[in-house]
Formats: structure tokens, sequence, C-alpha cells
């Protein structure tokens, strides 16, 4: 019988000896929290733009001749009266010539016949000249003083037609591709574009609203003049402001939207025509706005909430109205206070109750 409770004695001590220690209890979730911060913010509505040339040029020739000289750099910028082309102008040059001869030699048959019309106006009165020669010598002068008139509006258009020759920027502004290159015979008459010439300073973009926007847009229009703000690139790190300097005087029909276009500086040169680019119309401010990160702003199937901290270090899910967004924090309409400890990280397998420690 002994031997039988000495070997059960011994592993109940080795079963005891082998068992293992509790675990420890789990760490408490870590979280970073932050509190909303107060702000007088912008209300604005956000819309897709097209950046537009305010001045766009096609160069045509309005003179026929060959190209012989290219003056400019495709694609560069140039001033005002600057020489982009020269047509061959020695046609023209030639019927600048002959009309200015033209108008030498009526001079020179005008004062023959003045000379010879006062010559006999004392002889027509004694009868040695006729009534009807004297009169053909009066026409004369008065045929020569119009021919002048004429040949003075010929060489006029002569030095029009020649100053045709000569192709200059009307603005300032940046050119185009050449379509036709230097040694081609072009026709006046043909309506050949030869380039393109775009005025990029100031530039206008165009976009449409709704037609549900454009009751508010008026009002705060007679209000002053309201503020535009280009985005040239997606990530909004880079914007141009401008002002609202038209609406359009009808709604599109067809689409419900109506077109309103901005002027712009565009001093640095950036916003550049048919680029596409996304424009926010400021309409107003929001005064002591709460403003959180937007990584805190989650959104689920209820809408959008956000974890608070409470002062038991407990966690509170709470539903939030969201406003609009302001580069990297989103305006909160309600739900939340200033005071309120809200997670900013963490937020993975948070649950409402649970404990946690913030991380300072």
């Amino acid at each position: 019988m002994k031997s039988k409770l000495v070997p059960l004695i011994f592993c109940a001590l080795y079963s005891a000896g082998c068992q293992k220690p509790a675990p420890p209890p789990p760490a408490a979730h870590m979280v970073t929290v932050t509190q909303a911060t107060v702000k007088d913010v912008p209300l604005y509505r956000e819309y897709v733009g097209h950046v537009v040339a305010k001045i766009n040029v096609q160069v045509m020739s309005q003179a026929s001749g060959i190209i012989t000289q290219q003056r400019f750099i495709e694609g560069q910028e140039v001033k005002k009266g600057d020489l982009l082309l020269v047509i061959d102008p020695r046609p023209y040059q030639a019927s600048l010539q002959k009309a200015e001869a033209q108008l030498a030699q009526t001079y020179a048959s005008l004062k023959y016949n003045q000379e010879k019309t006062m010559r006999y106006a004392s002889l027509v009165q004694k009868d040695f000249v006729s009534q009807l020669d004297y009169d053909q010598y009066v026409t004369n002068v008065l045929t020569d003083e119009a021919q002048i008139e004429q040949n003075q509006a010929d060489i006029e258009q002569a030095k029009i037609n020649l100053g045709y020759c000569y192709i200059m920027a009307p603005m300032d502004c940046v050119t185009g591709k050449l379509q036709v290159k230097a040694g081609n015979y072009v026709d006046a008459m043909a309506n050949t574009v030869l380039t393109t010439l775009t005025q990029i300073q100031p530039i206008l973009i165009d976009f449409f609203a709704p037609e549900t926007d454009l009751l508010l847009i008026q009002e705060q229009q007679r209000k002053g003049n309201l503020a535009l703000y280009a985005f040239p690139d997606p990530e909004h790190k880079c914007s141009f402001k401008g002002d609202l300097t038209l609406i359009d005087n009808q709604v599109n029909t067809g689409t419900g939207s109506i077109l309103l276009e901005g002027t712009f500086a565009n001093e640095q040169k950036i916003l550049w025509p048919g680029h596409f680019v996304d424009v926010k119309l400021i309409l107003g401010e929001q005064k002591n706005a709460l403003l959180l990160p937007t990584q805190a702003v989650m959104v689920g199937q209820s809408g959008y909430y956000v974890f608070v901290v409470k002062s038991n270090s407990t966690i509170e899910m709470r539903p939030v109205t969201v406003g609009q967004k302001y580069d990297q924090m989103t305006a909160v309409l309600s739900g939340i206070t200033a005071s309120d400890k809200v997670v900013t990280q963490g937020q993975l397998n948070l649950y409402q109750g649970m404990k946690v420690e913030i991380k300072e």
C-alpha cells in the first residue's frame, strides 16, 4: 500500500512544480490625442476650372508673297511691336514708288493747267478765246486737283500694303509654332494661319457652377468682389489668387450649370492656357470653427465619427458633423468641444469603453 502512495505523491508534487505562472495583464493601448483648433476659416465652393488665354490671336498674312525672315523663336515671349515675320516687300515698295511718281506727274499737270487758265482768263473777256475752250481749261484744273487726291489715296494704300509685309506682335504674348516656314509663299486670300499668339498675363479661368449655387454666389458678389483660388497641382501645394470677374447671363438648360470666369495676374506664368485646375470660390467666413487633423475624423456606415479619450482614460466613439477641409484640417460643425481630447493616431481596434494610455 505504501509503495503505491509514494509515486502518487511524487507526481502531484512534480505537477505543482511544473505549472506555468499566470501571464501579466496586457499593456494599455497607446494613442496620440489632440484638441481642436479654434479659428476663423473661409467658406467656399470647389469646382474644376479650365485655363484660357485672355487674348488669343491667329496670325495671318495680309500680303501675298514669300516669307523672307523669321524674327522670333517659337514658344518664346515677345513684346508688343516686336517684328515676327517679313514678307518679301519689294513688289509693294515698287507699287509705292509708282504711286508717288503718279502724284508728281499730276502736280506738274495741275501747275501747267493753272497757269494756262490764268493766261486765258483775260482773253476770254475780249473774245480772243472762246468760252468753251476756257471752260475746258478750268475743267482740266479741277480734274488734276481730283487726281491729286486719288494719287494721295493710292500712296496711302501702297504704304498700308507695304506695312503688311512686316508682321508685328499686337501685344505682349507667347508665340506658338510657326506653321509656314521662311522661304514659302503665302497667299493673303487663303487665310493661312502662320502662328498663334497667346496672352498669358493676365489670364482667365473658366468653370461651371451648378445653378443651385447661383443665388448664393450672386448674393455674396453684391457685397464685394469674390476671391478665387486656383490649384494647378493635384496636391494643392501651389495656389494662385484671382477675382471672379464674370457670371454668364444665362444658365445652360441642358446641363443645369452656369459659366463663371475669374481673372488672375499670373505673375509667375505658371497658369497655362488649356490646363485644367481645381478652383475654390470664397463665399464667406465661418467664425470660431473647430478644426481637427483630417486623419482624426473617421467614417463608417452611420457617418463621420471620432474617438474621444474621457477623463477616466476610456474611449468614447462620438458621431460628428463635418464641414469643409482646409489643407490637412477638417472643420467639425458639431459633436465635440475645444476641450475634448480626440485620438489622431492609434485608432485601429479601438472600441467603446476601451482603456487606453495617452502617448505624450
